[in-house]
């Protein structure tokens, strides 16, 4: 598999979040990237796909509340 097979708005995503890519071993189902951290340091992040799922369940809940609190459902 490669990288093009995800679309383009996925990629993009990925790259707003923090150039975030596959890493080099598909068995470890990871992707790396780079945040900055609480002391405003930015470093190597890398994600599995169980906490890219918890990441993506915790932005629909906060899209669903904002929607909520904006009267929007």
């Amino acid at each position: 598999m490669d990288w093009n097979d995800i679309s383009a708005d996925a990629r993009e995503v990925m790259q707003e979040l923090g150039n975030f890519g596959p890493t080099f071993h598909p068995g470890d189902r990871q992707v790396k990237g780079f945040m900055i951290d609480s002391d405003g340091d930015a470093g190597k992040t890398y994600w599995d796909s169980n906490e890219l799922r918890r990441v993506a369940a915790a932005c629909n809940e906060v899209a669903a509340w904002l929607d909520k609190r904006a009267g929007v459902e």
